[in-house]
This record gives structure tokens, sequence and C-alpha cells, in this order.
């Protein structure tokens, strides 16, 4: 008998699958506990598992397959979740050991709205502390390490590292984190995923313990772009994305030119070039342009202020204060930039904001998309950030760099999976779009991706999706 592999099945195929008879989900989520019992790094992955419950869970979703009463397509289908997110009567530790001690009185509102279409949570994922940081480091929980890198010990890339590397490792079938300024796409690009930053306030961030209430948004990491417009048809509560017949021909398209491909690694360039290249074949209309306002909006936090820091500060000083050596000094730093902000200057940023993206909407509006690198640089060795605290900076500020931009224009992002450097290291090519136009945007990733088919692997193994 050939064993089933399920991570490589898409959550479409999982739901018909068990619509038909011909996958039960208690054997579903048995195959998915295993898998995470035999991790050796599973307790840097998940801080905790929850055995019993998913057990419990995929026995009423047999039921309910039996006797036709199931609550979606995707009834009984495992999925993980960030530790950000609140699940009654359990702990939501957003990455400190110190919040464990606080039981979730109620469900995030986005982890009900999935229980409620019937998926299945098998646990909750590690994070950075307080989802402050791109590169996935967590001194008090361990660090979940890249799996691409067999001689080096690297980064898995941040804030959504666990769900990350869950759903790399294939110990689910999706992973749920959230994006504040690239916690969902770093990642994604860092371990040859595809990874979906929905529109801020599209999906409810209620229950979800906040970083930045402007900037926080929901988002997803998939093995394919099928299933990330699946979770964000479910979760978003939207009509079903309809994926079949699109094409790249006749597309308009920018290549951001300046700022993102800053001081990039030239392993990644390359595979990032080429990638454009086939595209343009397929028949897109690419352009090459300057968006000076990506330029400007970084040059403006720069001097006024930081929106992360200045919210997070204020949502999280007091808290730090109380409780000395709760969190790690490089993300405490961070706060301390934060506190240090005036009124008067993130009054301006917000302002200044809001007038770019006004600014960037008119100049791309005739556009499907902007191109650029997800993340410029190879994740870092950790070993190397925790001997120098300026590295550590440095190199956090380039995971985010490209990233945040969709996030302080209010945009929507998604980053895919295009090829590997030569030594192995999984290269994401982005794609951003105008505020709630996911549906265009998913059209469009799921077109470029039909050029990779075949090139994308998972652990030596091409993953079909």
């Amino acid at each position: 008998m050939i064993e089933q592999v399920w991570e490589s099945y898409t959550l479409e195929d999982i739901g018909y699958g068990i619509n038909s008879g011909s996958i039960d989900p208690r054997e579903l989520v048995e195959y998915f506990l295993t898998k995470i019992d035999q991790e050796t790094e599973k307790d840097k992955i998940f801080t905790e598992v929850f055995r019993e419950q998913a057990k419990k869970k995929a026995e009423e979703a047999y039921r309910r397959a039996n006797a036709n009463t199931r609550l979606s397509l995707y009834d009984g289908i495992p999925l993980v979740w960030k530790d950000n997110f609140d699940i009654k009567d359990k702990p939501t530790s957003a990455g400190l050991k110190i919040l464990l001690e606080k039981v979730a009185k109620k469900d995030a509102v986005a982890y009900r709205v999935s229980a409620d279409a019937g998926f299945i949570c098998l646990g909750k994922t590690n994070m950075t502390e307080l989802a402050f940081s791109g590169l996935g480091i967590n001194p008090t929980f361990g660090t979940p390490t890249n799996p691409f890198d067999r001689q080096n010990i690297r980064v898995p890339g941040g804030s959504s590292s666990g769900s990350a590397i869950a759903v790399a490792k294939g110990l689910c079938c999706a992973g749920i984190g959230t994006d504040t300024g690239g916690s969902i796409r770093t990642p994604a690009a860092w371990n040859n995923l595809v990874g979906l930053k929905t529109t801020a306030g599209l999906i409810s961030t209620e229950g979800i313990i906040p970083l930045s209430q402007t900037l926080d948004t929901v988002g997803f990491m998939t093995r394919c772009v099928e299933d990330a417009a699946i979770l964000y048809h479910l979760i978003a509560q939207t009509d079903k994305v309809d994926l079949s017949g699109v094409e790249c021909k006749g597309l308009n398209l920018i290549v951001c030119t300046n700022t993102v491909w800053d001081d990039i690694d030239p392993n990644i360039s390359a595979v990032l070039y080429s990638a454009i290249e086939d595209i343009a074949r397929r028949g897109a209309i690419i352009e090459r342009r300057s968006i000076p306002e990506f330029e400007e909006a970084l040059e403006l936090m720069s001097k006024k202020g930081n929106i992360v820091n200045y919210e997070g500060s204020r949502n999280w000083s007091e808290f730090l204060e109380a409780n000395p050596g709760s969190i790690s000094p490089d993300i405490l730093d961070r706060f301390h930039v934060g506190a240090k902000t005036k009124e008067s200057d993130i009054q301006e940023v917000y302002q200044g904001l809001e007038n770019l993206k006004k600014q960037y909407l008119k100049r791309t509006n005739d556009y499907t998309a902007i191109l650029m690198p997800t993340v410029a640089s190879i994740p870092p060795i950790i070993s190397k950030l925790e001997q120098d605290n300026k590295k550590y900076a440095s190199e956090n500020l380039m995971s985010l760099r490209n990233t945040r931009l969709a996030n302080l224009f209010g945009l929507c992002a998604i980053s895919l999976p295009v090829g590997f450097t030569p030594s192995g290291l999984p290269v994401g090519l982005m794609l951003v779009g105008a505020p709630f136009s996911e549906v265009n945007l998913l059209h469009l990733a799921s077109s470029i991706e039909k050029l990779f088919y075949g090139k994308f692997r998972h652990f030596g193994k091409s993953v079909e999706c």
C-alpha cells in the first residue's frame, strides 16, 4: 500500500476526499499528530499541541461526513495557528512565557470563523516575542531553524516562524499568522511557501494580541496559491475565488526599480530577474519604474518615527516595565525607541503616509500589481546574530524593508516561491496589489505560479499543488 502524503494535497482535494469517504478526518489528524511527535524540533515549532482536542474534533467531523451534515467542504482539515490568536480556554503567549498565565475567555474572530467552517486546530505555533521582529528568533521558547540549509543554523523568518516551519516541514495542511510589517511574507519567502497578507481591516483582528492596531493584519502560509485563495475565501468570508483559466498575457505589471533592490544578495536577484523574464515571455506587459513614494515613506519614518515602534510601545511599555526580564533585550530596545517618539511627530507620519498612499495609488492605478523581491537577503545564521547586536538590528531591518511597504500603504500582497539560490535557499517574489484587490492578486499569483510548475520543491521533492 502506498503511504499517503497528506501535506502535498490541496485543501480542495482533501475536502472532496472527505466528502466522498475516501479520506477519514480521524486518520488525517492522526497522521499529522504522528509527524509532529516525530519532529525533533516540535517544542520549538509549537507552544502547544492540541492532541486530544484535535482528535475529538476529527471524530465530530467524521460523524458529520457520514451524516451528510458537513459544516463546509473543508470540515475536518487540520491547520495550525500562530500563538497570538486567542482560542477559548487556552493561553495566548504571543511568544512570551509570562503571558501563559492568562487563559483566553473566547476565540479570536478569525479562529471562530475557521472553526465554524470545520477546520481543526492541531496546535499553536511559536513566534517572535510580541510579533516584533522579522527574523523569528525566540530565546525563551527556542527558535525553529530554517530547514533549507543542512550546514548552517539559519533563522526561520518571523514573526510567524512556527506556522511557517510547520507548513514547510509538512506538519499540517496550512498555517495562519499575522503580518504587521512582513511577518507572513518574510518567513514564507525563506521557507519556499506562498504567503498572503490581506488588506488591513478585511479580516477582524479582534482576539489577536496586538502589536500595532493600525498595521496588524491576518494572513496565510500555504504550499500553493489555490490553498491561500481558499483560506482567504473562508476566513475573510468572501465569495470563492475562481482561479481557472487565468493567464499572464496582457496583464500590466510594474517592476519597482528603486529602494527594494538596494543591497540585494546577487544570488537572489539572479533568480528574480530570471523569473520576471519568464513572466514577460508569457505575455505580461512589464514596465520597470521607480516608485518614489516607497522611498519617501521610509525616509519619513526614519526622520519622524516608526508606527510599529510607537504603537507597540504604547501597548506594551507599562507591562514590560512591570515585568523586567520578560522579553529579550533586542526586542525591548525597539519598544524603548518607540517610547521616545513624540505624539506630534507620529501624527505627521500618519498624515504623510496617507498623502503618499494617495499618490502611490494614482501612480499605479492602471496596473494589476507591483513586483519586487520579498526579501533582499538570505536568512542569516543565528549564531552570528546572537554575537552582534548591531548585526541583529541591521538584518532585522533588511528582513522587513520591502514587505513593510505594503503595510504602510494599507495594501494587500503575496509572496511566491520562484526558485532557489545555488546553495538551495528559497527565493520569494512579492506581488503587491491595491487595497482590497486580493482576488485580482490571487489571479495573478496563480498565473505566475503555473510558470514555475515542477520547479517548486520541498526537501528535494517536487510539490504538485
